[in-house]
């Protein structure tokens, strides 16, 4: 049986290894970032033309659903259509006709479909709103996105030059900065955009489609694909492995923004992550065999797979701290320091990617303490959705099927329920007693580790208490 002093060096292993491996990871796809060219696809070049923009809403703000309307109709592509899925109540229904109807008296190209039943949630909506379009381009937007026209001319012009390539992603800019929350998420989506979309592609991996911020090839996707998953939570990872399956391939264009709305409250925020964490492994699970049996070289295969296990970093470093400080509790002990090496490794991998995220955030901010606040808050909310990431991936690993929950927008980020347990006050309440615990007995390395989470935690109860307490 293992002793104390043996569990906490697990501990210490499961709290900082994957840290070690991420940061390493990313402060080298952001190197290739910057020290090689972004791939040029060979096309001719067109304007967009023929889209069918797709739009699915649920419990949308009417305000946002009709502003997609018109960013679309402003565009001015010539033969495009935009179809609205709704799955919303019966009793919203006219007011979003009427929405419809009063882009279409303006010589907008829209039309509505209301499911009484939404059969597949997002997946099903999208079904149908494929096989109603009727041009060759398929656009699939959440009502709180607007892409580029420079991105759209792109597309279709790689789209028209090679069939290889079943669909075109574009690179995900932030929308909107209005609260705390929302410009520390800005600042990490342009670094995750460049890591996970910009870097990679560069390297030639394997690039999966945006839910948000793709223009397929109809005809793949009714003929080939036969649609998305309804079964599926992720639809964009699932029909991403498919699309490996069948032999094509996926463009990146990084010249041209999809603008894509960040969550500007905690809840938001937290709704989010949990979805995407299940529907990250539920897709890893489920749709591993398309990925291994697909013709892609055994290293693109390898890592679309394990782009798929992205958040099982972030449960092990969540588990692994848990364990740490429920064994200051009982034994209290400087395992840090005992692991040494480690920790030295783990605080050099930690300055190379503060410094390169630093870089990041700091090329569209006016002053060094504003970087670093961003950067800070960015880093407390990561760390404190980690229980709601774990349980997400915990749901996909047992198979316990999930509701389809969509991103709160507009006022709906507001609209609470009821009461609910404060995860992360209880959570940060016991890094705070471990890590003070610890703190009295001289185990300095640990207790520092053990505080840093807390004051994430109790940070995010400070700043967002109503997301915390409600539901």
């Amino acid at each position: 049986m293992l002793d104390l002093y043996t569990i906490g060096l697990f501990a210490v292993m499961f709290a900082l290894v994957p840290q070690i491996v991420m940061y390493i990871a990313y402060a080298f796809l952001i190197h290739v970032s910057k020290s090689k060219s972004q791939i040029r696809y060979l096309y001719l070049k067109r304007e967009a033309h023929d889209i069918s923009f797709i739009i699915p809403v649920r419990r949308e703000p009417l305000e946002y659903i009709e502003r997609a309307i018109k960013r679309i109709c402003e565009l001015n592509i010539p033969n495009y259509e935009v179809i609205i899925i709704s799955d919303d109540e019966f009793s919203v229904k006219n007011a979003i006709v009427e929405v419809v109807e009063k882009a279409r008296r303006v010589g907008c190209n829209v039309w509505f479909i209301w499911r009484s039943i939404p059969k597949g949630a997002r997946t099903g909506a999208l079904n149908i709103g494929l096989y109603a379009s009727k041009n060759p381009y398929v656009y699939i937007m959440d009502v709180d996105t607007y892409p580029e026209k420079c991105f759209l001319d792109i597309a279709v012009s790689i789209l028209e030059s090679n069939s290889e390539y079943a669909c075109v992603v574009g690179r995900w800019g932030p929308l909107n900065y209005e609260s705390r929350l929302s410009r520390a998420l800005a600042a990490g989506l342009k670094y995750m955009t460049t890591t996970l979309y910009k870097a990679r592609s560069i390297l030639g991996l394997y690039t999966y489609p945006l839910g948000t911020g793709t223009l397929y090839r109809s005809d793949y996707l009714k003929e080939i694909l036969k649609g998305w998953d309804e079964s599926r939570v992720q639809d964009d990872m699932e029909i991403g492995a498919r699309i490996m399956y069948a032999g094509f391939k996926v463009a990146y264009v990084d010249e041209c923004s999809i603008y894509v709305e960040n969550p500007s409250t905690y809840r938001a925020f937290r709704v989010q992550q949990y979805r995407w964490a299940y529907g990250a492994l539920d897709t890893a699970i489920t749709r591993a065999r398309y990925i291994f049996r697909s013709n892609y070289p055994l290293s693109v295969k390898l890592e679309a797979y394990f782009y798929l296990l992205q958040y099982i970093p972030q449960v092990l470093i969540f588990l692994g701290s848990i364990l740490l400080a429920l064994l200051q509790i009982k034994y209290p002990f400087d395992y840090l320091a005992a692991a040494y090496p480690l920790l030295l490794l783990y605080i050099v991998a930690m300055i190379i990617h503060s410094t390169m995220l630093y870089r990041e955030v700091r090329v569209n901010t006016s002053t060094t303490w504003e970087t670093l606040t961003l950067m800070g808050r960015l880093v407390a909310v990561t760390d404190a959705i980690s229980p709601y990431t774990l349980t997400g991936s915990l749901r996909a690993i047992f198979r316990i099927k999930t509701e389809y929950k969509r991103t709160p927008k507009g006022f709906y980020q507001r609209v609470y329920t009821g009461l609910r347990i404060p995860w992360e006050l209880l959570i940060g309440l016991l890094f705070l007693f471990a890590g003070a615990i610890t703190l009295l007995q001289k185990a300095i390395l640990t207790a520092i580790f053990l505080l840093l989470h807390a004051s994430a935690y109790l940070y995010v109860v400070a700043r967002f208490p109503r997301d915390v307490f409600y539901k």
